[in-house]
């Protein structure tokens, strides 16, 4: 009963969400508060995560994001994801998530052919179901002593093209841009490595995960987007209570350092030069456990290091906010 309380502690964050071009979110796991663990047993999980791109780097440099006109560009993605999850065996557990997106554009940025910045004052917005995917995870190491439980996890999945990709411009007059759909056109996979190491009230967890997407579409572009590898470390310090107490609600504080290493994209065959990179956040965050059925957590997530390929637009920051019960 006390070990299966201490992975309480963890909870299921597979989240499936809007893709911003300069943006994690289409690495389908989040990687943070407690990456890429579950729990034995079912429940479901409910999560809601904003992201917003206003900013412009070129490399590793923030340039002006305005044009002579005052033209500006800004993106916003809000995603709300409900995750199912079922322990076949206390090794191999079972995921199904489903994402409601709202996307939307107040200004659009691009480098013309000359290397020249260009801004338009188009705007565009879509809402509706996004790319459903299924994940299996499992435990194929695990060690536990009377202070402290190391496990090691692998996981893999399969993420579908259910969400349109066939979003406008508010006036009509253009298709929006494959990151401000709802879907990315494409059949996509997933696999992953997982370990995580408990001691006392400290735990630290480190994840590897690798995105491979396949050619989709947009409108009437072929499109696909390029590999994704996340990676990052958390640690994790248990504030409340002092001495493990099963019965009553545990409060733990995190911090995390997260990675997105993105390929370029290609469009109808070729390679986009501004598209692709590496980003770095920093990911402080708060979890509350009140067993045996509720758990309740909040991550920010901050840009500490932009390295992108060409000109584009990055993230200035994401939230997310979830519940989970447990059955």
């Amino acid at each position: 009963m006390r070990k299966g309380l201490l992975l309480l502690s963890f909870v299921v964050p597979i989240l499936l969400a809007a893709r911003p071009a300069q943006a994690c979110d289409y690495c389908i796991l989040s990687q943070g508060m407690s990456p890429l663990e579950t729990v034995k047993g079912a429940g479901i999980r409910v999560s809601e995560r904003y992201s917003l791109l206003n900013s412009i780097y070129n490399g590793t440099n923030e340039v002006d994001n305005r044009s002579s006109k005052g033209v500006s560009a800004k993106e916003e993605y809000w995603t709300t994801e409900v995750t199912g999850f079922y322990s076949v065996n206390p090794d191999l557990t079972l995921l199904a998530v489903l994402p409601y997106k709202k996307t939307s554009m107040d200004g659009h940025f691009h480098v013309h052919g000359n290397g020249n910045y260009g801004w338009h004052a188009d705007k565009g917005k879509q809402s509706g179901l996004g790319d459903i995917s299924v994940l299996g995870r499992y435990t194929f190491f695990k060690t536990h002593t009377v202070e402290t439980t190391t496990s090691l996890a692998g996981l893999a999945g399969i993420k579908f093209a259910t969400g349109k990709t066939d979003g406008k411009t508010d006036d009509g007059a253009d298709y929006l841009d494959s990151h401000l759909q709802l879907g990315t056109g494409s059949t996509d996979y997933v696999i992953g490595v997982s370990v995580s190491h408990a001691a006392g009230r400290f735990s630290v967890s480190a994840n590897v995960l690798d995105v491979i997407p396949t050619e989709g579409e947009y409108g009437d572009t072929k499109h696909q987007f390029g590999n994704t590898l996340n990676y990052d470390i958390t640690g994790k310090w248990r504030v409340h209570p002092a001495a493990f107490a099963p019965s009553s609600a545990q409060v733990f504080l995190s911090l995390g350092l997260n990675g997105e290493l993105r390929g370029k994209e290609k469009g109808n065959g070729a390679e986009l030069a501004n598209s692709g990179g590496h980003t770095i956040y920093l990911a402080p965050g708060v979890q509350v456990t009140a067993a045996p059925h509720w758990v309740f957590e909040l991550s920010y997530q901050h840009p500490v290091y932009h390295n992108l390929n060409g000109a584009q637009l990055g993230e200035d920051y994401k939230a997310v906010g979830s519940v989970t019960y447990l059955f």
